[in-house]
């Protein structure tokens, strides 16, 4: 037998123009639809995210700062004629508190002249 002979013929259908556009409006609208979907759940998620990626930044810094000063701290109060390392190590940690509190004074300020409108004073 050759290939001629188990050949049979082909019957080619034409696809009415109609089905394939809406076939292809379909899957465009598909694929809309689930874009939107996705960005409203990342827009969802995106909070979410950040407020753990704060939670871990604020945590690690403040076991880092906890391991460091603790220890030197507890061991400069119990070594003789180190009592001024610990004294400039509390000074200096009251001192980046006042900075820190008066950053924040000043960026309320600045949020609250914002939402009223008007500029916030140069010199807060």
């Amino acid at each position: 037998m050759t290939a001629e002979a188990n050949a049979h013929p082909v019957e080619v259908t034409s696809i009415p123009r109609k089905s394939v556009s809406t076939a292809i409006a379909t899957a465009a609208e598909t694929v809309r639809h689930r874009t939107s979907d996705a960005l409203a759940r990342a827009k969802e998620a995106l909070p979410a995210a950040g407020e753990s990626i704060s939670r871990f930044v604020y945590s690690s810094c403040y076991y880092l700062s906890y391991g460091v000063v603790f220890p030197t701290l507890f061991v400069t109060n119990y070594l003789p004629n180190y009592g001024t390392i610990a004294d400039g190590l509390i000074d200096g940690a009251v001192a980046a508190n006042d900075v820190i509190v008066d950053i924040n004074e000043k960026a309320a300020a600045r949020k609250t002249a914002k939402a009223e409108g008007r500029a916030a004073p140069a010199h807060a």
